[in-house]
């Protein structure tokens, strides 16, 4: 059911990039290629009106280009000396379109008549009867001349989107309009290079072969669009895509995630990979790479390749090969890149922009992977409320039946394992998505939130501890040094009636740590009866029951050097066998009896006793949960 939704909603998507491609293709005036982009706007999202604005030559106004639904007064408005300076004197003449162009970023106003900081925006807004917008940049290139002193941000102008009721803004939202943006920039760039085409087959008029050529430039580029849009329609994935832009340019294609994680590449032979992580930290490459930050379109960077085989004993010197990247950017965020290797020739620049458009096909296929995690995160968010109710799912059936249209088998033992950040974390990080990559494909977690915490639950066999240490690692290497990561593995539940209270268990010894020594990996599953007090006892007052009662203790083993709490350990462990201990501890009978004498003089208490046992057995987890990772102390 989700993933029809967001597929239907892709093919939406596509089919409006499809037609304004189709437009710039097609030679049409730009004025009505961009009027285009603006009712695709208005027709996706749910403006009322949408007006695309172009920097003027000095880069010291807007002006608009498309439209949809303005009015002849609000246009002409706009068009007013003052009403769309990039640079105004002050807040009074201030705009959000132009503060977006001057700043290369997206602003949103949820609601004009709160909006203090544009002067201007007060006088236009009741013209028009809007109530909210939102500006985002159109990403000018590089060698544009036309477009090079708005601001230094290298901005062409801004796609802007109305409503006429106040509204906040979501975060799909906001992306969709930046990547119509995107859509609206490579029809400005389209427009110019074939205006620059034009232009030398003008002068080259008498030359047939020149027009040809030309000629067969666009009807590539056309074709090359054409076989895009089938792909995408016909969810190829990124696996399709990636094929078959190799094929297409016959070279090597790389799609990564921001981290540098491989998410696609071809072909199977003869692949080329990408720099290294090395090599880009090298300059030029980490420039060039810095710079797709601020640049949507594909930038060339220099690669030292292997050189060829060994000659009389000494290995060729490496050789130079070109590769170019081109970033894939949601939200105005650097989400992956898009490499292309050893290609047999330096790219035109139309390949250039048919790399550009693959990357923007690229974003929708992550947009859409966000759209579908984020769509099982709430849904696996609501099974996890349902499953840890204090008195169990009031219908255990479904539950399982929910969790099994999600790819999760309940009726299978599952280890309840409770997650918990404390600090903040960098706002890119998706947890859920997080932890199920770093559990790997075979463990395929059920990640939801409940009441403060993080839940995660893992099939109980095969052993998940190889698994949980990941996903540890993994969660504490994301959120920085800046937050601690803490995570405790709680008993295994058997049953839909089991969850609540292996996650008290769970939650209990994570309250534990975090109240004393916050941080780590904490494993509770085998601890018995032991369990039943983390799941209803107090942090504090466990923890000084267990100082209280192994103090004397630890401070004879701090100031004599003794080895009472380990001989206390190993005792219990081994069924209160003094033969067993001294075996385990390499050392004489009579030792770990006069060792288990001190103890009962210093504590006060008699061996012997059941409760006794009991209660030195529970202060030495609580010990071991507080100080794990800490050997002096164990």
């Amino acid at each position: 059911m989700v993933a029809t939704e967001v597929q239907a909603s892709l093919r939406s998507w596509m089919s409006a990039v499809s037609e304004i491609a189709r437009a710039v293709n097609a030679a049409e005036p730009l004025q009505e290629v961009l009027t285009r982009v603006a009712a695709q706007a208005c027709a996706l999202i749910g403006f009322e009106f949408c007006a695309v604005m172009l920097t003027d030559p000095d880069g010291e106004w807007l002006q608009v280009a498309g439209w949809c639904g303005l009015s002849p007064d609000y246009l002409a408005q706009l068009s007013a000396e003052g009403s769309l300076q990039v640079h105004p004197s002050g807040p009074v003449l201030d705009t959000p379109a132009a503060r977006a162009c001057r700043e290369g970023r997206t602003v949103t106003v949820p609601d004009v008549r709160a909006a203090s900081d544009y002067g201007r925006l007060q006088y236009l807004a009741p013209t028009q009867g809007y109530r909210s917008l939102v500006a985002a940049p159109l990403p000018a290139s590089e060698d544009d001349p036309t477009t090079s002193v708005a601001g230094g941000t290298g901005v062409a102008g801004v796609l802007v989107g109305y409503s006429v009721t106040a509204r906040e803004f979501e975060p799909p939202e906001v992306e969709l309009i930046e990547l119509l943006a995107g859509q609206a920039a490579l029809a400005l760039e389209t427009s110019r290079l074939r205006t620059a085409q034009q232009d030398v087959i003008g002068e080259l008029s008498g030359a047939n072969d020149e027009l040809r050529r030309g000629r067969a430039v666009l009807d590539w580029a056309e074709q090359q669009h054409r076989e895009l849009m089938q792909l995408v329609l016909d969810d190829v994935g990124l696996a399709g895509l990636v094929a078959s832009l190799a094929g297409t340019l016959a070279a090597s294609v790389t799609v990564e995630d921001a981290d540098g994680r491989v998410l696609a590449r071809a072909p199977d032979d003869g692949y080329r990979p990408p720099p290294t992580a090395a090599a880009r930290r090298r300059s030029p490459a980490r420039e060039a790479l810095e710079a797709l930050t601020r640049r949507y379109e594909a930038v060339q960077i220099p690669v030292l390749a292997p050189g060829g085989p060994v000659v009389r004993g000494a290995p060729a010197p490496p050789r130079r090969e070109m590769a170019w990247v081109a970033p894939v950017v949601l939200g105005q965020e650097l989400v992956g890149r898009l490499w292309v290797t050893a290609p047999p020739a330096v790219p035109a620049p139309v390949q250039l922009r048919v790399v550009e458009r693959f990357a923007l096909v690229v974003a929708l296929e992550l947009l859409k992977a966000r759209h579908l995690v984020a769509a099982e995160g709430r849904l696996s968010g609501d099974l996890v409320a349902d499953l840890l109710r204090p008195d169990g799912p009031v219908r255990p059936q479904a539950v399982l039946d929910r969790a099994a249209a999600l790819g999760h088998d309940l009726a299978r033992p599952h280890v309840v394992a409770v997650l918990t950040l404390d600090g903040p974390i960098p706002p890119a990080v998706r947890l859920p998505e997080l932890v199920r990559a770093a559990a790997g494909p075979d463990a395929r977690p059920l990640v939801g939130s409940y009441e403060d915490d993080w839940v995660v639950l893992l099939p109980a066999d095969p052993d998940p501890g190889d698994v949980l240490r990941r996903v540890h690692a993994h969660t504490a290497h994301a959120a920085g040094s800046g937050c601690v990561v803490t995570l405790a593995a709680g008993p295994t539940a058997c049953a839909p009636e089991d969850f609540a209270a292996a996650y008290g268990v769970a939650r209990g010894a994570v309250q534990l740590r975090r109240a004393t020594r916050p941080g780590g990996l904490v494993d509770v599953r085998q601890l018995g009866l032991s369990a039943l007090l983390l799941e209803t006892g107090a942090p504090d007052a466990l923890r000084r029951f267990a100082q209280t009662l192994l103090r004397p203790l630890a401070a004879h083993d701090a100031q004599r050097g003794g080895d009472l709490v380990a001989t206390l350990r190993a005792w219990l462990g081994s069924g209160c066998s003094t033969m067993a201990t001294a075996e385990a501890l390499t050392v004489h009978p009579n030792t770990v009896g006069y060792r288990l004498g001190r103890i009962e003089a210093l504590t006060g208490r008699s061996l012997r006793g059941v409760d006794t046992r009991l209660e030195l057995q529970l202060a030495l987890t609580v010990r071991d949960i507080v100080q794990l990772g800490d050997p002096d102390n164990r």
